[in-house]
Order: structure tokens, then sequence, then C-alpha cells
């Protein structure tokens, strides 16, 4: 099944070039736009709401720390390879042939994602979270339960810090007031 939905999205490349720029764009900088509220919002100067916003932020960003160290160890302990490493697939994007499994870019969209649902920006990120996922299967890096999984473990992740935070809220707190 995994394999079938992969060469379904992945035989899609190469057809329109528009779209293999936009899914090449998306593949490689997808998270980083879901960094962009992020950041307007910790600089956005509305006094009665900063404070809040910014632990807000500082939440996500404990969130995303910990799916990227969820998913290092998961990557040492089980090596996936690749689609392109053993298939022949349509390659859009230059990659090292490290663990497929699971996807970065996905654990680090989802956590960001999950860690904001309670703002209205929140259906965008998610929508941008999915064309990211999409996007890396089609460029031929990941299958999609790689993406899958680094979803999980983003929102995993972030269920964590969700859960952890009321014991850390007076160093963020502190920290959110500190910071410029």
């Amino acid at each position: 099944m995994d394999w079938l939905l992969f060469t379904g999205i992945n035989n899609l490349a190469g057809h329109w070039h528009d779209v293999d720029l936009v899914m090449r764009f998306l593949a490689l900088y997808g998270p980083i736009f879901l960094l962009l509220p992020l950041v307007y919002l910790w600089f956005a100067k509305k006094e009665e709401k900063a404070g809040e916003e910014r632990l807000m932020v500082l939440r996500a960003a404990a969130a995303a720390s910990l799916a990227l160290s969820l998913n290092l160890i998961i990557g040492t302990c089980y090596y996936r390879p690749r689609p392109f490493v053993h298939h022949q697939v349509k390659f859009l994007i230059p990659h090292a042939q490290d663990s497929s499994f699971p996807s970065d870019h996905a654990a680090l969209a989802w956590a960001l994602t999950w860690s904001t649902r309670a703002k209205g920006m929140y259906y965008g990120m998610m929508v941008l979270s999915l064309l990211t996922m999409v996007a890396r299967v089609y460029v031929g890096v990941h299958y999609p339960s790689d993406v899958i999984g680094g979803a999980v473990v983003g929102i995993i992740a972030s269920l964590v810090i969700e859960h952890l935070w009321p014991m850390v809220l007076p160093v963020a707190r502190r920290l959110a007031l500190m910071l410029p």
C-alpha cells in the first residue's frame, strides 16, 4: 500500500514544470514558512496578548525541538532507506541517503502546527503542513508512511510539551519577558 501510494504521487512529477517548481519549493522550504507566523507573533506588540502569544511561540519551539530529537532517536534505531535508494523514482531534489523514517519536515511542521491549534492561523498552517507532506513524497525523498510517521511524532511531541507546560511555565514566562 505504501509503495502504491508513493508511486501514485511520485509519478505525477515531471509532467508539469510549474507544479514541479512549487512541489520542490514546498518540499525544501515548507516548514520555514510555518515559522513566519510564529516570528510575527513573537514581535507583534499587542500589549494585552504579547505575553500569551510569546508563551505559545516558546511552547511551539519546545515541541519542534522535542519532535526533531525524537526523530533523531528513531532514525538512529531504525534505518529505512529512502525511496530513491532502491527504486527508480522521479527524484526532483538532491538529498542524502540517510534514514527516511520518520520525516523531519513533517515532524517539524506538525509540531509547530499542532502547538498553534488554538489560534486562527492554525488552518492555514495545517494546509501548508499537508502540502509539505505531499511534496516530500512527490519529489521522491519519502514514502507516505514516512511523512505520516513524522506528523505523528510532531503531534505527540506537541502533546507532551502541552502536558509538561505547567511545570515549566514560570521559567517560560521569565524567558518570554527577557528575550527581545
